[in-house]
């Protein structure tokens, strides 16, 4: 682009605005009077911008050049990016474990969805099971959010002991309600509302409002039982139970559950807890 083109522009903008209130002038001056001299005299004011106007041609036909090869600097620029994509992500995130190709690639338990002609992205827990946002490439930094969202699952939730004392408060109550005794497998969709309020805090119980709601995800459920080693609460051993092919087809039949951080998982459709029996030596 030549280095006058801005002034130029200016000037463009500026005969733009003339050739407007010109033409403006002698319509109105046409609405009131019918003398040709009159209306031949503003005639050639208004000629006279709109030949000047027409010297900036070379500028509009210099943009419009400029604009079609920044096009497709851009678009090549964003598909040599996106190609490289996997690479950053990796660079950008060394420790958690980066596979597939795009459109779809996987980081570590969670996985990204590319939409590259929408630029976004649906970041997915597991295989495509929960989705936890969507996020315009524009305006976030990926790689940042990813961290952020392992962040999250690390810090909230509960785990171990906590854990499993929330789960077997909520499975006595599911049970109660379909009336079926201890160690009977409950659904993952019956128990789960009571796994919900199990989780809140004093402060919810105290006042109950939207604000004190601690919002309990079965992402964040499905991250605390991969990370929680222990199976054996108050003497009894709590069991989750694969999903069929059936029950898979309907993701509230159940909860995908992460065995390693590569992202290989199991699907669950119900938990139980059953009694440990002692043997007397």
């Amino acid at each position: 682009m030549k280095k006058d083109t801005f002034k130029r522009l200016k000037q463009l903008t500026k005969s733009c605005a003339n050739l407007q209130d010109f033409l403006q002038a002698y319509m109105k001056t046409k609405e009131i009077t019918d003398s040709p001299f009159v209306l031949e005299n503003q005639f050639k004011v208004l000629e006279k911008e709109y030949k000047r106007l027409k010297k900036f041609l070379p500028v509009l036909e210099e943009i419009t050049s400029w604009f079609e090869r920044t096009k497709k600097e851009l678009t090549l620029t964003k598909q040599t990016y996106i190609a490289k994509l996997g690479a950053i992500l990796a660079e950008t995130l060394p420790e958690i474990k980066i596979s597939g190709q795009l459109p779809q690639l996987k980081v570590g338990i969670l996985t990204l969805e590319f939409f590259p002609t929408k630029d976004t992205v649906k970041i997915w827990y597991g295989p495509q099971y929960e989705l936890i946002e969507s996020v315009n490439l524009l305006k976030t930094d990926l790689a940042a959010e990813i961290k952020a969202i392992y962040q999250r699952l690390e810090e909230g939730g509960k785990r171990d002991e906590a854990l499993l004392a929330v789960l077997f408060r909520a499975y006595q109550l599911a049970l109660k309600e379909i009336d079926m005794p201890l160690g009977t497998a409950v659904e993952i969709a019956k128990l789960f509302p009571y796994v919900l309020w199990g989780v809140q805090k004093d402060t919810f119980w105290q006042l109950p409002k939207r604000t004190h709601f601690y919002e309990y995800t079965r992402s964040q459920l499905s991250f605390d039982l991969f990370r929680t080693q222990i199976r054996i609460y108050q003497n009894y051993e709590m069991r989750l139970v694969i999903a069929t092919r059936e029950q898979t087809k309907n993701k509230l039949h159940f909860l995908w559950v992460p065995s390693s951080w590569q992202g290989e998982g199991y699907c669950f459709a119900a938990i139980a807890f059953k009694k440990i029996r002692t043997t007397l030596p």
